[in-house]
């Protein structure tokens, strides 16, 4: 087994533009805390679901086995803050089982913890009938978190069911507009993702480009951007992408949280997420956020080999991306009143497209 590509990683996502990703240890922990911050490690769904293949019996081998130990390691042998932010993510029906399951690894592996007094649990429903999260039968305030994220994931399904048809080019200029049209945000992140997914390249195409390239390329379609044959594939890959974005996003907001007390002691916090999806790990190597000095808010810092910067497509979607984003700054932006409204009527225009095609083309490849 290549446990590079099975033990969990930790992403720090937001670092400065031109910062090499750290690596989390033990030692990182300590240095961190002599100087006033605490490393906080948010874990996703993916780690939590490793710990649910641990039982009552279960060994460091053990652990080591579902690709935990490092996680291990720096619980027993740094000074961390642990959040099982994954649990509150999860369909309501999964919530008991990976919640024990959590409180289990805790309690076994990392027998010196304390629970943060402020510490939230998720209340659920332990009667709750399996099923997928809907979108649209969330509360108003998950919708307003995931929104953005899930039209613009929706969206870019859309476009390459619907207009297929057209240049890479165009098909990227309907979802910068449409974004604009639909819900007057566009995130910078999801953004860059489009790019990615309609930059067309034949086979020859691809194996020309540098490894690290080819590697990005592969790992934002397989996780945001592959086309499904069903509406319910479309809805849930969507949501699915949403809450990677979230697992990043989340961490960012603790980064700009403040102190966090611990034994009576204020601490800053250095926030990092845990996961054991890889392809999510590897694209935030080089898609991350970095400090924008004189605000609390994050810029975007994004990779471009010279394969890129001298590509007709790239300095295209660049230049209009660039452009239209720079004439929205310049004109100055009001807050969005009715932005659930935006969202929801958003969604249900995409999803009533999507479910048309589909109904026009029956047999649409199976993915």
């Amino acid at each position: 087994m290549n446990k590079e590509n099975w033990d969990i990683q930790f992403i720090k996502p937001c670092r400065h533009a031109h910062e090499t990703h750290r690596i989390l240890t033990p030692a990182y922990t300590l240095q961190m805390a002599q100087a006033g911050y605490l490393v906080q490690i948010n874990l996703d769904n993916c780690s939590i679901q490793r710990m649910e293949d641990l039982t009552e019996a279960a060994t460091v081998e053990d652990v080591e086995r579902v690709g935990l130990l490092p996680l291990y390691r720096l619980l027993n042998e740094g000074k961390v803050a642990l959040s099982g932010i994954g649990v509150h993510e999860m369909p309501e029906w999964r919530v008991s089982t990976a919640q024990h399951a959590y409180e289990r690894f805790c309690r076994k592996f990392w027998p010196a913890h304390k629970d943060d007094t402020e510490a939230t649990q998720r209340p659920y429903d332990t009667n709750a009938a399996e099923q997928r999260v809907t979108f649209t039968k969330l509360d108003d305030g998950s919708r307003l978190v995931f929104g953005c994220a899930y039209t613009a994931f929706l969206h870019i399904q859309n476009i390459k069911l619907n207009h297929s048809n057209l240049s890479p080019e165009d098909q990227f200029s309907i979802y910068l507009h449409g974004m604009i049209s639909m819900i007057d945000m566009v995130s910078a992140f999801e953004l860059e993702i489009a790019k990615y997914a309609f930059w067309t390249l034949n086979k020859k195409e691809i194996n020309q480009l540098p490894p690290t390239v080819k590697q990005r390329r592969k790992d934002i379609i397989e996780n945001f951007a592959k086309p499904k044959s069903t509406l319910e594939k479309c809805k849930s890959s969507a949501f699915d992408s949403a809450l990677d974005l979230f697992w990043l996003s989340g961490a960012n907001v603790s980064d700009l949280k403040g102190d966090i007390e611990i034994a009576g002691k204020k601490l800053k916090i250095d926030s990092w997420v845990g996961t054991n999806d890889h392809k999510l790990y590897r694209i935030s190597r080089d898609i991350h956020s970095c400090p924008f000095e004189g605000s609390t808010m994050r810029r975007l810092a994004t990779t471009r080999e010279n394969e890129l910067v001298t590509s007709p497509y790239w300095m295209n979607v660049d230049a209009e991306s660039r452009e239209l984003l720079r004439y929205r700054h310049d004109r100055g932006h009001s807050k969005i009143n009715d932005f659930l409204q935006r969202i929801d009527s958003s969604v249900n225009h995409l999803e009533k497209n999507i479910e048309t095609f589909f109904t026009e083309k029956p047999n649409a490849t199976a993915i």
